[in-house]
């Protein structure tokens, strides 16, 4: 019985360590431009930044236009939507540093435990 418990430990980190693979990191300096594929095939990118909850819808009259969370559009022409989903920084800034991910964000289950990981984690840094 002690084996199996190990066995399903080394199990659980490699799944884990696995999983937080799907999670891009990207540093950018102000000013530099930024494709966002990793939000292909989605409904929408939603992203947490600075200023509270925002997501960028690609169906519907607001296509390719960032909602915050009480519906308002927000400033949108640092971006560009791509057909298949990928979306254009054309102009790095801090306001743009935070978290991304698919809408809807596919949950990762790993057992009885589930949670649904940003896709990308944007950090801005002016070296």
């Amino acid at each position: 019985m002690v084996h199996v418990a190990t066995i399903l430990t080394i199990l659980c980190f490699s799944l884990a360590t696995f999983s937080d693979a799907s999670i891009a990191t990207a540093r950018l300096r102000t000013g530099q431009s930024f494709l966002i594929r990793e939000a292909e095939n989605a409904n929408a990118l939603a992203h947490t930044v600075a200023s509270g909850p925002q997501k960028m819808e690609f169906t519907g009259r607001n296509r390719g236009k960032r909602v915050d969370q009480n519906g308002q559009i927000v400033n949108s022409e640092n971006f560009r939507l791509f057909q298949n989903g990928s979306v254009l920084i054309k102009h790095a800034s801090p306001s743009d540093a935070g978290t991304y991910q698919k809408d809807p964000n596919p949950m990762i289950r790993i057992g009885d435990m589930g949670y649904a990981p940003p896709i990308l984690i944007i950090q801005m840094h002016d070296f």
